[in-house]
């Protein structure tokens, strides 16, 4: 009998078999799948395994490995347990069993299923059905699954993986951890007070107050400061997948959430106020500056932030702005465009918003020096031409630490 050199095994359990049949285990796919290859003197030299993962994605990174594997041409025999170890979409095993496999050279053995592509068996011609009972199985898991949760829910249960920062579980329910609720008192307290999502996460980061390390940027305080939990009111349900074989997640209605009653950390009147003064501050936005997406940062390459209204309009590193990582500085808006006027008055190039859009591509603030690249023209020339370089030296007082 041939022996093939280039064998590989693949072996997958989902976290719902896990607790259901010890048979799907990792462990005794391996053994039934060497067993059938040395009783078929088939040489295995790979393994490829996904240990908690559903068969009704590709996005597997044991299953992409063994792709790899054969597109590389390691790879001429691949087995496993049966075809729901591959796929549990009956579209893509159509797909690999007919298209793919056959077009890269490789034998499929399917052990349960009696399934060999390069043999003459009559299991190789109702693979399909075999597919869609795959396909079936998991609608039918997903289905139980989210019914269960859903029933958990509505009993009072909370299902959720994680708790909003200032609560723990403790003897099965959730009760208030103290040094992390006087933060989240703190900043509500603050945004009452008018202070913005930056400076209260610029605050938090310095006094380093946290008993975690939490990195506080304006995304994690927005958060907090608009979750209803800390109210007394935590919501399930606010999201589900949109199909069984999607990670996508759609949003459900809200009259569809359920409520689950937890301990309050601030006032219904506190949280009211600050969505009130949040949702009134977010009203005043300023028009997109033509600026917006042409400035980076020469110190870790991240967009420049341009804010602020003409007057007092600033240009920050948003790696400095959200996560306080980046050292570069920060400088006026009016200083950079001034810069920028002073290069196209020198070449005798019109000194218009709408020019400036034409000719200026890209931007890069160091803390030393600016550097502006553009294109455009001279009076004169035939063709216009990339312009790059250091347009002007920065001395500590022009920029903002």
């Amino acid at each position: 009998m041939e022996v093939s050199p280039n064998g590989a095994i693949y072996l997958r359990l989902s976290r719902e078999e896990r607790h259901q049949n010890e048979s799907e285990s990792i462990t005794n796919q391996r053994l039934l799948l060497l067993q059938y290859a040395s009783a078929h003197a088939i040489s295995v030299a790979y393994e490829f395994a996904d240990d908690g993962v559903t068969g009704t994605t590709q996005n597997r990174k044991g299953l992409q490995g063994l792709y790899q594997a054969i597109e590389d041409g390691l790879i001429d025999t691949v087995l496993v347990k049966d075809l729901s170890r591959l796929s549990r979409n009956y579209i893509q095993t159509g797909e690999l069993i007919e298209e793919w496999f056959p077009a890269h050279g490789v034998r499929l053995i399917s052990v349960d299923d009696g399934i060999d592509t390069r043999a003459q068996s009559p299991s190789n011609d109702i693979f399909a059905i075999r597919a869609v009972m795959d396909d079936w199985y998991a609608r039918d898991i997903s289905r139980k699954v989210r019914a269960a949760i859903y029933a958990k829910q509505h009993a009072g249960f909370c299902t959720s993986p994680r708790l909003p920062f200032g609560y723990q579980k403790k003897n099965g329910s959730i009760e208030i951890y103290e040094a992390h609720a006087n933060i989240v008192r703190q900043i509500f307290d603050a945004s009452e007070q008018g202070m913005s999502y930056c400076k209260i996460s610029r605050e938090l980061n310095h006094s380093q107050i946290s008993e975690k390390a939490v990195n506080w940027n304006d995304t994690t305080i927005r958060r907090i400061l608009r979750n209803t939990t800390y109210t007394g009111k935590m919501l399930l349900h606010i999201t589900e997948k949109a199909s069984y074989k999607s990670s996508r997640r759609i949003r459900i209605p809200a009259e569809q959430n359920v409520i689950l009653p937890v301990p309050r950390i601030i006032s219904d009147q506190q949280f009211e106020n600050v969505q009130r003064m949040n949702a009134a501050r977010a009203k005043t936005v300023y028009s997109k500056h033509w600026l917006s997406g042409r400035v980076f940062c020469a110190v870790c390459g991240a967009n420049i932030h341009v804010s602020g209204a003409e007057s007092d309009g600033r240009l920050i590193c948003s790696n400095k702005k959200r996560f306080h990582t980046c050292t570069a500085p920060s400088m006026h808006r009016e200083e950079l465009l001034d810069m920028i006027y002073g290069v196209l008055q020198k070449d005798s190039i019109p000194v218009r918003e709408s020019v400036c859009r034409r000719v200026v591509s890209s931007v890069r603030i160091a803390p030393d020096c600016v550097t502006i690249c553009m294109r455009y023209r001279k009076p004169g020339e035939k063709n216009a031409e990339n312009r790059s370089g250091t347009i002007c030296e920065l001395s500590p007082n022009d920029c903002a630490k």
